[in-house]
């Protein structure tokens, strides 16, 4: 299958390529299970490439050796003789040396021009003359429950060496990091990359809470931007957890001052006229967000807020203005029912709306599990890549179907001619894991040693140690399976993902 872009060279080639695939055979040491996976322990990678590489340096080396001594011998027993080899003109491109080609020019021992160099690529990322390439990345709801932030204090508090402490949230030391180590490699690779800041950062000022009226620590909100991701979608169904736009207003400040990209808040009605726009290479990429619904808050009396609701009049006449000023059109979608994997009516006939308005990519979220992905071709020719959900990025939910998501991974390609289009996308499944221990307040489940692993990476081991330990005993449909192991995580990703979305280890 071909990959989307270089970031899936760098993330998947170098992480998987030179360390998972020898790993069975070498039986590595790892860390420890509970600290990392033992395909991905860094000491082991950093060992393992340093002596791939000396051994492929090495048969270049000789190879190139006995290139050199097989030309010298050639070229001096033919230059004392003064006679050719009788196929030296097969070997420079069908003319021996000073006879005319017959475009009439002189022949050389030189490669022929139309000959791919080593910097065209292979079979993914390949730049056509004239073209322009662009790697997009989308990470799903990015949750921070009590249990994610008590984790990071307790990771805080081992790399310092001191014991932590849980009761001083606002001002507490936190680390979050960790968590992202095996997906941080994509993220900063893609050019332009989204995440869904499910819980808003309203401030530290403000009390950090959880479920249902999250208020996340500044600090969660720092390591989105240590990543790299360049668009946050604030439009979800927890804008307004404090009862009003405070959090909103406060979340929506914390990254544009950072001259970062936010979605879905608007100041007043005339905002939303302004329809957020990002240009890279010469490329304009407009950006529209939705929600569902607010938990049935709404904004406060007096308040100048707009909440892009879904409403066909507001998509109508955004998606107009978007059409007119940009390329492509990229919108986000909190809609859906939460723990289903059937696709709603709303959702269904939303997404038929944006279509036919034009949208050339809908990145959908809210249900906490993944959903449908597909293409849906458009009236004027183009189509429009589709995704439902793509599930959960980190959480502290307690079914296992949560613990399943992924990120979406495209090429935005502009053609000599000006044309723009969307290539290669790929469904990346991650898996959030973490173990439980022992819980330290009310609000905290004991999760702990929270880590996001392409499922790629995951093992049966992990699986087998996870805190959740079952699927799912509330909810239907359930995973398909019944049990929280990497082959129904597989199997759940092939059930709701064609395969024309998945990587060849998938199929």
């Amino acid at each position: 299958m071909v990959l989307p872009s270089r970031f899936f060279k760098s993330f998947y080639a170098e992480k998987v390529n030179e360390i998972g695939c020898v790993y069975d055979e070498l039986r590595l040491p790892c860390c420890g299970p509970l600290r990392c996976a033992p395909l991905f322990c860094r000491r082991a990678e950093r060992t393992l490439i340093v002596k791939k590489h000396m051994k492929r340096n090495s048969i270049l080396l000789t190879a190139l050796l006995v290139i050199v001594v097989a030309t010298l011998l050639v070229y001096g027993v033919f230059s004392a003789s003064g006679t050719p080899p009788s196929d030296l003109s097969e070997m420079s491109g069908g003319a021996s040396p000073g006879a005319a080609s017959e475009t009439g020019s002189t022949g050389s021992s030189q490669a022929p021009s139309d000959l791919p160099s080593e910097s065209s690529g292979g079979d993914s990322g390949t730049v056509a003359p004239g073209e322009t390439r662009i790697s997009f990345l989308a990470c799903p709801d990015n949750i921070i429950h009590p249990s994610v932030y008590y984790d990071a204090i307790r990771k805080a508090a081992q790399a310092n060496g001191s014991t932590p402490v849980y009761t001083s949230l606002a001002t507490g030391k936190y680390d979050f990091a960790d968590m992202y180590e095996y997906v941080a490699d994509a993220i900063r690779d893609a050019d332009i990359s989204y995440v869904n800041v499910e819980t808003l950062i309203g401030g530290n000022d403000n009390k950090i809470s959880g479920y249902p009226m999250f208020n996340t620590p500044e600090q969660a909100g720092e390591q989105l931007i240590a990543l790299g991701f360049d668009i946050y979608n604030l439009a979800h169904n927890h804008m307004l957890d404090s009862n009003s736009d405070e959090y909103l207003i406060n979340c929506n400040r914390f990254f544009e001052s950072r001259g970062l990209t936010t979605l879905g808040y608007y100041k007043d009605q005339a905002d939303v006229s302004n329809i957020k726009i990002i240009e890279h290479e010469g490329v304009k990429i407009a950006f529209l967000a939705y929600t569902y619904s607010t938990n049935g808050l709404s904004l406060q009396a007096g308040s100048s807020t707009v909440i892009p609701y879904i409403s066909e009049s507001l998509i109508t006449q955004q998606m107009e203005l978007a059409k007119a000023q940009a390329d492509l059109v990229f919108v986000s979608m909190h809609w859906g029912d939460e723990d289903r994997y059937e696709v709603n009516a709303q959702q269904r006939s939303t997404a038929q709306l944006l279509v036919d308005l034009g949208a050339d990519v809908i990145i959908g979220m809210h249900p906490h599990v993944i959903q449908e992905m597909k293409w849906v071709e458009r009236e004027d020719g183009g189509r429009c890549l589709l995704t439902y959900s793509l599930g959960n990025f980190i959480s502290g939910m307690q079914d296992g179907f949560n613990m399943l998501g992924g990120m979406l991974a495209f090429d935005i390609v502009r053609s000599a001619d000006g044309t723009c289009s969307i290539e290669s996308p790929q469904f990346l499944p991650v898996v959030t894991h973490y173990t439980k221990e022992t819980a330290v307040s009310g609000d905290d489940t004991g999760h702990r040693n929270y880590k996001i692993y392409p499922l790629e990476m995951y093992t049966e081991e992990l699986a087998a140690q996870h805190g959740v330990q079952i699927w799912d005993q509330t909810h239907t449909p359930t995973l398909v399976g019944g049990a929280f192991t990497v082959e129904n995580l597989k199997r759940t990703v092939k059930t709701y993902i064609p395969a024309e979305f998945l990587a060849d280890w998938l199929q």
